[in-house]
């Protein structure tokens, strides 16, 4: 998404959002500078969400500017605030006036805390729409994320390689905020070289977990076991980690991309070369959610890839491994420590691809 400041301030509430830190920060700053705000502005408060309350918010902006023509508040850590508990506060009343910026900051916890705040945030977008607000949310873009990446790296002078570029991407998940984070570090690591290699990416840059567990399960399917094998042990980190590990990234992640090929699959048999341009009766076939037709492109040619090598009985068979894993883990059924029963459901998905 494109923010458009000017666009922005037609409006008294302004909601910046979404999972590219980077863009959501620069909005931030292109919104203070179209309204001529400084930092130290006498007309501007800032609030922290959790530490105050919408009444303060509206309060605080409806206040006549001293010195200006506009009263801004900006709202930190906007997730923190259940939008349930907003009450009877109505954004509309503001005045002309008034501007009020809330900004959902990026948040730590775990993978269900994460699931949570993307609720609240859609919540927040809600109420902003109907009280006549703008809400902006910048999530990663898979279509303009390599070009952005080049002009990132074309700023120091330097150049990136269109394989380096794709590795990049497939290993900071698709986002343009992590890849900003991890370019420097490359550009510090290649020294006095003009341009950045596939080599040097792989040699310095910390993966996504989602990467790791995608490495995993091709490294399965292709038959090379130890790189399987280092790969889940790199995303349990310890034996007392294995069991969580397992419920909140990698049996999700290994359900969803077996999802994702049976998809593939379909298109194989298809004739459908392409899942994004996948003719009607086709298409029908994808499910509403994880639609392989909306998967970024550095994700759908490995996935084709790999579904030529494999059929419906066997992804049956993989499927089956999944969910017994999962009663393992649970002990529903017979095993041992955690670690050995994610090997186990390694080893047998292998023995079913196997040829």
């Amino acid at each position: 998404m494109t923010f458009q400041p000017e666009k922005a301030l037609a409006h008294r509430v302004v909601m910046l959002g979404g999972d590219e830190e980077v863009l959501r920060q620069n909005a931030l700053h292109d919104l203070l500078e179209a309204a001529e705000i400084q930092k130290d502005d006498f007309d501007m408060q800032v609030f922290a969400a959790d530490e105050s309350t919408p009444m303060d918010w509206v309060a605080a902006a409806g206040t006549s500017p001293f010195l200006g023509e506009r009263r801004t508040v900006i709202v930190r850590h906007l997730l923190r605030f259940d939008p349930a508990k907003i009450g009877n506060v109505d954004f509309k009343l503001l005045p002309e006036s008034a501007l009020l910026i809330l900004v959902a900051d990026d948040e730590t916890g775990d993978d269900n805390k994460q699931s949570r705040l993307k609720t609240v945030r859609k919540n927040w977008e809600k109420i902003v729409k109907a009280k006549d607000g703008s809400p902006w949310i910048f999530d990663p873009d898979a279509n303009t994320v390599r070009e952005a990446i080049k002009k990132e790296v074309a700023k120091s002078g330097k150049t990136i390689t269109e394989q380096a570029a794709v590795t990049l991407i497939e290993m900071t998940g698709g986002s343009f905020s992590r890849a900003v984070d991890e370019i420097w570090k490359l550009e510090f690591f290649i020294g006095n070289q003009t341009q950045i290699r596939e080599s040097d990416v792989r040699e310095v840059v910390m993966p996504s977990r989602e990467w790791n567990v995608y490495k995993m399960v091709d490294a399965v399917f292709a038959s090379q076991m130890p790189e399987a094998l280092r790969q889940l042990r790199i995303l349990v980190g310890s034996q007392t980690k294995a069991e969580e590990a397992a419920f909140s990234r990698i049996l999700p992640t290994v359900s969803r991309h077996l999802r994702l090929l049976w998809q593939a699959r379909i298109c194989v048999e298809s004739n459908c070369n392409s899942p994004s341009f996948a003719p009607e009766p086709v298409s029908k076939m994808f499910p509403d959610k994880n639609s392989i037709a909306k998967e970024a492109p550095y994700r759908l040619n490995p996935l084709m890839t790999t579904a030529k090598r494999l059929s419906f009985p066997q992804l049956v068979k993989c499927f089956a491994i999944v969910a017994d894993t999962d009663a393992r883990l649970k002990g529903s059924l017979s095993s041992f420590s955690g670690v050995d029963t994610l090997e186990r459901m390694l080893l047998e998905m292998s023995a079913a691809v196997a040829r």
